[in-house]
């Protein structure tokens, strides 16, 4: 049930007070009848949480919510139509209004017949609550208050998709161990062998499976490595693009598994491949789609299967599989205890053992149940009788579900505020294994309704606060990036049986129609529609949808949309309740101006489309909170009318071919987000200029570009951006590729002075700019000397022409820094940390202590395209504590490595260099533990790396010393001219050499190679120089430059193939012998 009724009412309770205010009531000519409305309401809203609860074990009170819930949806369309018209006609008095209309006796009609249908339904309305209202004594429901908003996702927690704090026991690390070596074994009865793990629903497979997934020898055994989610409705053409080892752009235009599988097969041909297949439901998604396609794979390839029937394994023939056992009550325990006190500090809940032990006797050692009920006691005081108050609370017993999600997974549930259940209720619209943005979830939740801010916050903040709040109950599981999350399949089953009545997901034609339920359909996903016939399945689709003409939510991700505007003009027309509406990535070429219709809208997504032109009609869409139309190359103009658009909170122009603005922006008053704002030179041709933004001061996230064409620094200064206190990220862009003259250089300098944002900053980028100086607030203090943006966190710089850089290390929460294309740049110094002063001494800012202010929490700094960067200057200042991540990228005049970068950035673990051409040694980097060089010709020298485990180079023939490397484990090496193995991995140069500590291929556990025909052929030879070499390294891929050969080398348990067969060996079991595309 996606509308939680008591939430709904506590939103349509402060709408009726906003009526009242506006006295509608008399404008429409319905005298008390908003009144009857609110005590309606009232009366139905005390026992509204009762009933909610009994819903799901007693049918009658079921029904009777059905009723109230298709009541209510009709009350919130009239009663926005009812604001709507009010809010027209409080723009200009009645008389203006008609005395305007070229046509006032058609005015006057049309507004008589407005008014008596408004009055109409609301007198409906109320007839049809108050026969509700009567049934309310039938159903014995207890009188509650509505719950109050109450976030509590403060509480510090930090996730990851497999974190060690959900692991515990010993047992998994045994069955991790025991699996790995089964995974790894010499088995070659087949090519590829199926593995499987088996148990029941929330009891920790995929847990099981991503730590063998992460395993250290898995990764290192396999050339390729696949994870895919398969859930009860896979899709094979999803399925297998994510199986396929390329890049998705080749498989653009493939709609179809005849197109599709040969292409998967030759992309895994003669490749050791570790597949799991998560989640799966019928052995049909092996035995019929994926095991001759992939019977090429190199031999010792491996599928790991999780599922919950044992039957499905057997008809796989997996070799091996494994049973999961519930946890112990103890390590039960253990596992609430870490979820619930993430600091580490269990002894802070000690005192509470007892009746924790209860709880967790409940969630029957289900690893994920008990996770959902950590979850809701996180939200609880840490006292007896609020944990009581969970352990008897009637959710654990409620029964009239189905049994996977009884019990644990629905108190975690029922516990939520009713604000919240509707935004987890609204995550089931999405397929099961979707991955959804928080940043793409949160608008969706605000144009339904859902989000109320509070206080201060805006509607967006509080969306963040919801999402991190589900977050932290353990019902959203975060992914790899911390803004993209998905729904377990059972909280995703429990979320789509509790919204059964009013959501689909269509994933084929015939899905459309299924919902014959008592309940209208309210909300549809369609995606990934395949059906043979370019328009065939939309048209299909549209014919079922047009006759549910109370949708409020169509997301359309289906590529295959109709050429025509037809089907979207009679979808506009038939579905005119729709409030949000996503077709992006479709291949409409125009929106009709039917768009006119959807008088409710408040969510537009046409991105990634082909539209060239937007219809003046949208102007009409008064509603319209967040419109994006990013990735509209064809796109030129918006219409005049989109002024009009008085509620738009979010404008998302990136990436168009939009020139500019209409004249008018000012009037949007409630923009929040403006991204591709483009500047124009003259007003007086319809544009709107940079100066219509000196009235937002609800901007959260601000892009302009074009700057070039501001005319003066008066006219920036116009634009006022250090007046808008709740900025957040901002961009400020020119166009790149300009010549400019001085004039135009003194000119954008003076225009960027002026454009100064506020301390509120956490994010800017400031692109193509061509000024000579960056601007000087980037240097700025206040009084008490601390820097002007203290809250800025990333940064990014291109300026082609400046020097020197401005001083960033005074940034004190700066976590992230890209300069790029700075070609004026050729020395750095200490002005990059510390800045300079004229009454400082020793080189360092007056009044800043350099040794606080040098980037205390950069974790993250990338130089690219430094063309004259010779020198970078650091010795004693201070900086970088926290770095972890360093890359340069074309800088081929840098010929050292500062001696602060060694001595200071003690927390540096990776350093990619890139066409650095006069770098000639890396040495002494001490917590360094991943290396990659590309394209260095004159490097010569990698030492004293103690704590390297991996290193990669690339095309750097004069690297010859590579010493002191004790910790190396992983080698790559690409060069497509290599004849031969360099000198410091040969066996015999090593043994000559007894002073220094060079690679010891014996540690190595992977070496890489990518070279040229010959050195693939030689490291198959006995005889050659390079086999010494090879024979002592756990697992060797060599690849020739065109990847047409390839030679796989495993040392224990030995394993030998090729795919060639001209090698010339001996027989003998130490050594390799000649094979085709076998191991042997």
């Amino acid at each position: 049930m996606a509308m939680i009724l008591s939430a709904f009412f506590s939103k349509f309770g402060e709408l009726l007070l906003d009526l009242a205010k506006k006295e509608v009531e008399m404008l429409f000519g319905m005298p008390g009848e908003i009144k009857k409305l609110q005590n309606n309401l009232r009366k139905i809203g005390e026992v509204l949480i009762d009933a909610e609860r009994k819903r799901i074990d007693d049918e009658a009170v079921d029904d009777w919510l059905k009723e109230l819930k298709d009541v209510m949806y009709d009350a919130d369309d009239i009663l926005d139509l009812c604001r709507v018209e009010a809010d027209k006609r409080s723009e200009g008095s009645s008389s203006n209004f008609l005395a305007g209309s070229p046509f006032p006796l058609f005015s006057r009609i049309r507004k008589l017949s407005v008014d008596h249908e408004i009055g109409t339904k609301i007198r409906e309305l109320n007839k049809r609550l108050e026969d509700i209202r009567s049934w309310r004594s039938e159903f014995n429901l207890e009188l509650t208050s509505p719950d109050t908003q109450r976030v509590t996702s403060q509480i510090c927690r930090k996730t990851s998709p497999v974190a060690e704090i959900d692991i515990v026991g010993s047992e998994i690390e045994e069955h991790t161990r025991s699996l790995v070596d089964s995974l790894i074994k010499d088995d070659r009865r087949r090519n590829i062998l199926v593995f499987a793990i088996v148990g029941t629903g929330g009891i920790g497979k995929t847990t099981l499976a991503k730590k063998i997934y992460n395993d250290e020898r898995i990764q290192k055994w396999f050339s390729v490595k696949k994870w895919v989610c398969v859930s009860l409705d896979f899709d094979d053409i999803i399925l297998l693009k994510d199986i396929y080892d390329g890049t998705k752009d080749d498989l653009a235009g493939d709609q179809s598994r005849s197109s599709l599988e040969p292409k998967v097969e030759t992309s895994l041909r003669g490749k050791k491949l570790f597949l799991v297949l998560d989640d799966v439901w019928t052995a049909k998604v092996w035995c019929d789609l994926l095991c001759n396609t992939l019977k090429s794979c190199a031999s010792g390839s491996r599928i790991l299967v999780t599922t919950r029937n044992g039957q499905i394994v057997k008809q796989m023939k997996a070799v091996n599989t494994h049973q999961m056992n519930k946890l112990s009550l103890k390590d039960s325990w253990i596992l609430l205890c870490k979820k619930v006190v993430l600091t580490g500090e269990e002894a802070e809940i000690q005192h509470l053992e007892d009746i924790g032990m209860e709880i967790v006797k409940k969630c029957d050692g289900l690893p994920l149940a008990i996770k959902a009920v950590a979850g809701v006691l996180c939200t609880k005081e840490r006292t007896r009788r609020a944990w009581s108050v969970v352990l008897e609370s009637t959710a654990w017993s409620t029964s009239g579900l189905p049994e996977e999600v009884r019990g644990a997974l629905y108190l975690s549930y029922e516990d939520l505020p009713s604000y919240l259940k509707q935004c987890f209720l609204y995550c089931s619209l999405f397929p099961e294994d979707h991955k959804i943005r928080m940043h793409y979830i949160t608008p969706l939740w605000i144009a339904e309704g859902f989000v109320k801010a509070e206080g201060s916050s805006t509607m967006e903040e509080t969306a963040k606060e919801y999402y991190r709040e589900l977050i932290m109950r353990n019902l959203l599981q975060p992914l790899d990036d911390p803004d993209e999350f998905s729904l377990h399949d059972l909280l995703h089953r429990l979320a789509r049986y509790l919204a059964r009545d009013e959501s689909s997901v269509v994933t084929k034609v015939h899905e459309a129609g299924s919902n014959n339920g008592p309940m209208k359909l309210r909300r549809v996903f369609v995606s990934n529609v395949h059906e043979v016939g370019a328009n065939k399945p939309m048209t299909e689709i549209v014919d079922v949808f047009v006759k549910k003409d109370a949708l409020r939510t169509l997301m359309w991700n289906m590529r295959l949309m109709s050429e025509s505007q037809a089907q979207m003009d009679v979808i506009f027309h038939k579905l005119p309740r729709l409030r949000v509406l996503d077709i992006s990535h479709s291949g409409i070429p125009g929106v009709p101006d039917s768009l006119a219709n959807l008088i409710h809208l408040r969510y537009l997504n046409i991105s990634r489309t082909r539209i060239s032109v937007m219809p003046e009609t949208i102007g009409n869409l008064r509603n319209l909170q967040f419109l994006d139309i990013s990735y509209c190359f064809y796109l030129s103009r918006l219409p005049n009318s989109i002024v009009n658009l008085h509620n738009l909170r979010s404008l998302n122009l990136d990436n168009t071919g939009v020139v500019g603005m209409p004249v008018g922006l000012e009037r949007l008053q409630n923009l929040h987000t403006l991204r591709g704002f483009e500047q124009q030179r003259n007003r007086s041709e319809g544009w709107c200029t940079i100066e219509e933004l000196r009235s937002f001061s609800c901007f959260t996230d601000l892009s302009i570009g074009r700057l070039e064409r501001t005319s003066s620094s008066s006219e920036a200064r116009a634009a006022q951006l250090g007046s808008k206190p709740k900025l957040r990220s901002l961009e400020l862009s020119c166009t790149p590729g300009l010549q400019p003259s001085e004039e135009e250089t003194r000119r954008i300098e003076e225009v960027f002075e002026e454009l100064h944002p506020p301390p509120s900053l956490e994010e800017l980028q400031i692109l193509y700019y061509f000024g000579r100086e960056f601007p000087k607030w980037m240097a700025e203090t206040s009084p008490s000397a601390s820097i002007i943006f203290p809250n800025l966190r990333r940064l990014y710089l291109h300026g082609k022409y400046c020097e020197p850089l401005p001083p960033c290390g005074l940034l004190p929460n700066l976590e992230y820094l890209s300069i790029w294309n700075a070609a004026s740049i050729i020395d750095v110094g200490p002005e990059f940390s510390v800045g300079t002063s004229s009454t400082g001494s020793g080189g360092g800012r007056a009044g800043v202590d350099a040794s606080k202010y040098a980037f205390p929490r950069l974790e993250t700094l990338v130089f690219r395209c430094f063309p004259n960067w010779q020198e970078w200057h650091w010795d004693r200042t201070q900086a970088m504590p926290c770095l972890n991540y360093l890359w340069l990228d074309d800088c081929p005049k840098l010929m050292s490595l500062p001696e602060g970068l060694l001595l200071h950035a003690t927390s540096l673990t990776t350093l990619i260099i890139s066409n650095a051409g006069s770098l000639t040694a890396i040495e002494n980097l001490l917590s360094l533990t991943t290396l990659e060089v590309q394209c260095c010709p004159n490097l010569e020298k990698v030492s004293d790396l103690p704590m390297l485990t991996t290193l990669e180079v690339w095309s750097s023939p004069k690297l010859e010393l590579v010493e002191n490397l004790q910790s190396l484990k992983r080698m790559k090496l690409v060069d497509g001219e290599m004849r031969s193995l360099p000198s410091y991995l040969l066996k015999r140069v090593q043994r000559s050499t007894k002073k220094r500590k060079r690679v010891q291929v014996a540690h190595l556990e992977k070496l890489e190679i990518q070279c040229s025909s010959e050195l693939t052929r030689k490291i198959c030879q006995r005889a050659s120089p390079e086999w010494p070499t090879i024979q002592d390294i756990q697992q060797v891929h060599v690849y020739s430059k065109d990847r047409s050969m390839h030679v796989f080398y495993n040392k224990s348990p030995f394993s030998f193939t090729t795919n060639f067969n001209d090698t010339t060996t001996t027989s003998s079991s130490e050594t390799p012998s000649g094979s085709s595309g076998t191991a042997l």
